[in-house]
């Protein structure tokens, strides 16, 4: 856990002050600790307390494993330790250090191998441990591990750094005694004096090395004798070694192929008796495989034998001269038999052979035959080993006897048997392809016979078509059936299932799985967009050759729900009235047009559920239309010295509740802002005259159930009834209308027979008065609720007859009472075109408003 500076700072000195008081007794859980330590690290921990033992100094070059140290670990109460201590930071980064456990509470800080631990390189390391435990605490320590120094040994550089070097020195003759001929040249990592020495030096040597790696001679040397003597000097030391020369005339060799380039075959060696020691060897005619060194006569391979070389001769003849300044020549002659050896594996036309029947395989059917080669000159013999599978003596598989290459089926195999279901109808085999024993190089052929069933059969689905229905608020992965396909072939019911129409790709709303046939959906259905889909669902069997499909029909109903919520035009709006406006205005001409794509336009009410302080605002109709009027409901008394502007912002809600036979249903809510600023009519208030103010307070105490209402409505009734009585007995008596009535009534019984002529001043008849009355009674066959009273009433939609509907329990009176404002500010932006004064005209027009 890292920790910023400061707050180290402040950690280092708790840490001293609960070193120094460690007599007193803490309650805090965390405590803090600081320890020293013989090898001179530092530790620091809360939380835990930590203890080290028998830590020194790691020497350098130390072997991997090697312990630094043990640490033990002790929680507080009530954690545990989380997982085991690790070292969380290092300096150097990169360290050979690991913590491996110990026993219970206690780790070892042990060594790795890299890098190498190297006094020279780093001396001192710091290791910061972190531990946790189980409540969230940790704990940290810092360690620092020193590195002791080691006396290295010294090693060589230049030519003899390289391990087996060896270091070639030739001394003309007739050198002078102490002459130095080479110095060999030695480094300390410590940076140390170095002496040199000889360790192997024989009697009467002729040469002396000093303590600063000069090597000199302590005599001259000649040649002129029957023997050649010198000294190599290997890793500082110097041995000494001859060679004696021996003459043939004609030399063979026998080789094998490949052998490494640069190998030494022979050496070839000639006298001088002039021992000028000027002799020269080469080839003649020259190789394209061998060479001679010019000076020693070291017969070497300089490029590949390779056998399988197209135009390689197995025998390869050359002659060897040596020849002195004066171009006086000796001969050899050699002859070169090249063998070959088994370098090249063997390799097949192809490493793997499938084979497929369907449903029976006959027996002794050869499923495979294998054909390989071997590329070596003489080509070896190949032989054919059974390696893994059902293959071998008294198994499904055999080698056909006489030829190992070839396999065959030692036993009718079918389909349907349960040792081949068991295995998947599948048989896997190897065997194995090698060539000679010694060495043997071996390549692998694998052989898969398969059985496969015959598609006789088609899918079927049962039912034959599904039907389904889904709620319009279905969200993605909800489950909308499953269809079911029978496959009477064997593997039974091995089908894949997927939607091939009815399900356009710009938007999928369906999808199924493969393996179950189970529909589900990807996307939420929209009632109003689709209420029905068609799918058709696609069965496939499992024949990869040929399979055969099956269809269904899906159809899948959307269920309406209400998931939309009512949407009105505007949905900002902004006026200006002045405050003698009367009650029962509509502001600004203001009217919302609502609609809901899935209710009904008589199913929204309208609420103002903030800002509508003192109840001054209201629409017509509340519910039951879609285009409601914004009407002032109460007057406004701007006090004196009160704002000449009062704003209203008003947070309206329309809600598609308004459903009396519908339950279940959740309703939705749409929202419309309105801003209402109030504009004092008369800006220059009346000076205020000393006395007492009287204010009547204008209270609404009209209630539909009181006893004068039926009453009045009565009365009005009866008047209206007598007023159309008396207009009418005027029209009769006062106006021609009654002759003209008689005339044309005498007209027609006069043009009819068997009527009688009534003649003015003739005795009149009885005439009997037939009177018939119908008496009809209403059908109302719908209900809404009055939007001033609230009460529910019933109606005939084609009359339009209404009658009070009756209720059980007595309806109470309503008061509005509990109404708050929550005032919202809109951007200066917004109220900029309201903030400048009204103009003349404008005022004037307010007024007649």
């Amino acid at each position: 856990m890292e920790e910023s500076p400061p707050l180290r700072k402040v950690l280092y000195k708790q840490n001293f002050k609960a070193a120094s008081n460690s007599s007193q007794q803490h309650t805090d859980p965390i405590l803090f600790s600081r320890i020293w330590y013989s090898a001179g690290f530092y530790c620091e921990l809360k939380t835990e307390s930590v203890k080290n033992y028998n830590v020194r100094p790691v020497a350098e070059n130390a072997p991997e494993h090697t312990v630094v140290t043990t640490i033990t670990i002790t929680a507080s109460p009530p954690g545990s330790f989380v997982g085991e201590p690790v070292i969380a930071n290092a300096n150097p980064v990169v360290h050979p250090f690991i913590i491996t456990p110990k026993a219970t509470n206690q780790w070892e800080l042990t060594t790795t191998t890299l890098p190498k631990l190297d006094f020279e390189t780093v001396a001192l390391y710091s290791l910061v441990i972190l531990v946790k435990d189980t409540v969230g605490r940790s704990a940290s320590q810092t360690i620092f591990v020193q590195i002791s120094n080691v006396n290295e040994a010294p090693f060589f550089t230049g030519a003899l750094a390289q391990p087996g070097r060896v270091m070639e020195v030739w001394v003309a003759e007739d050198t002078l005694a102490h002459t130095v001929i080479y110095t060999a040249r030695a480094k300390d990592p410590e940076e140390e004096a170095l002496k040199y020495s000889v360790e192997v030096l024989p009697e009467s040597s002729a040469f002396a090395i000093d303590e600063t790696g000069a090597i000199s001679t302590t005599a001259s040397f000649h040649l002129e004798g029957n023997e050649k003597s010198f000294y190599s000097i290997r890793n500082g030391a110097l041995t000494p070694k001859t060679e004696n020369s021996t003459i043939g005339e004609m030399v063979n060799i026998t080789l094998d192929e490949e052998i490494p380039l640069g190998k030494a075959i022979g050496i070839c060696q000639a006298m001088d008796e002039d021992l000028m020691n000027d002799l020269a060897f080469y080839l003649d005619p020259g190789n394209a495989y061998f060479a001679v060194d010019r000076n020693r006569g070291t017969l070497m391979v300089v490029s590949r034998l390779d056998m399988e070389e197209d135009g390689f001769m197995n025998v390869q003849s050359f002659t060897v001269k040596a020849c002195d300044k004066d171009l006086r020549c000796a001969a050899i002659s050699v002859s070169a038999n090249i063998l070959g050896v088994n370098d090249n594996p063997p390799y097949c036309d192809q490493y793997m052979y499938r084979y497929t029947d369907m449903e029976v395989i006959e027996n002794n059917s050869v499923v495979a035959e294998l054909t390989c080669h071997d590329q070596d000159r003489p080509p070896d013999v190949l032989h054919y080993t059974p390696n893994s599978g059902p293959i071998g003596t008294g198994k499904l598989f055999e080698q056909v006897p006489g030829a190992e290459n070839t396999i065959w089926v030692t036993k009718e195999l079918d389909y349907e048997d349960p040792g081949n279901i068991a295995v998947g109808n599948t048989h896997e085999m190897t065997v194995a392809v090698y060539d000679d024993t010694n060495p043997s190089h071996t390549v692998t052929a694998t052989i898969i016979v398969k059985i496969t069933p015959t598609n006789d059969f088609s899918p079927v689905f049962r039912p034959p078509s599904y039907s389904f229905t889904v709620p319009e608020t279905s969200g993605a992965h909800y489950m909308v059936g499953k269809v079911t396909a029978i496959d009477n072939d064997y593997p039974p019911n091995c089908i894949a299932y997927r939607i091939v129409r009815g399900n356009p790709p710009p938007v999928q709303i369906f999808w199924v799985d493969p393996a179950s046939g189970t529909i589900e959906l990807i996307t939420q259905p929209d009632y109003e967009s689709i209420r029905q889909y068609k799918l058709a669902v696609q069965a496939v069997d499992c024949d990869p050759a040929h399979p055969r499909t099956a269809v269904t029909m899906v159809t899948i109903d959307i269920e309406d729900e209400n998931d939309e919520p009512p949407v009105c035009s505007p949905r900002v709006h902004q006026a200006v009235i002045f405050d003698n406006v009367t009650v029962g205005t509509n502001i600004d001409r203001f009217m919302l047009v609502c609609h809901d794509r899935d209710s009904s336009d008589l199913a929204m009410r309208f609420e103002i559920v903030s800002g509508n302080r003192n109840n001054h605002f209201g629409f017509d109709p509340a519910r039951g239309s879609s285009t409601p009027e914004l009407i002032v409901k109460t007057p406004f008394h701007l006090e004196a010295g009160a704002k000449s502007r009062q704003r209203y912002h008003l947070v309206v809600n329309i809600i598609d509740d308004n459903l009396y036979n519908i339950t279940g249903t959740k309703a939705r809510t749409g929202t419309v802002l309105i801003d209402v600023h109030v504009l004092r009519a008369n800006p220059t208030p009346a000076p205020h005259k000393k006395g007492l103010t009287i204010m009547y307070t204008a209270v609404n105490t009209y209630d539909p159930t009181d006893w004068y209402v039926p009453f009045i409505f009565t009365l009005m009734a009866i008047l209206a009834v007598g007023l159309v009585a008396w207009g009418c007995h005027l029209v009769w008596t006062r106006t021609s209308f009654k002759e003209t009535c008689f005339t044309a009534l005498s007209k027609t019984a006069k043009a009819e027979k068997g009527v009688e002529t009534f003649t003015p001043g003739a005795k009149k008849k009885p005439v009997e008065v037939v009177m018939e009355m119908a008496k009809y009674k209403t059908k109302f066959d719908g209900e809404a609720r009055d939007p001033v009273t609230g009460n529910l009433y019933l109606y005939n939609s084609k009359s339009g007859a209404r009658k009070w509907k009756k209720e059980d329990a007595k309806v109470e009176k309503m008061q509005l009472t509990n109404i708050y404002s929550v005032s919202q500010k809109l951007p200066a932006a917004n109220l900029a075109p309201l903030t400048r004064s009204l103009t003349n005209r404008e005022l004037k027009a307010g007024l007649q408003s």
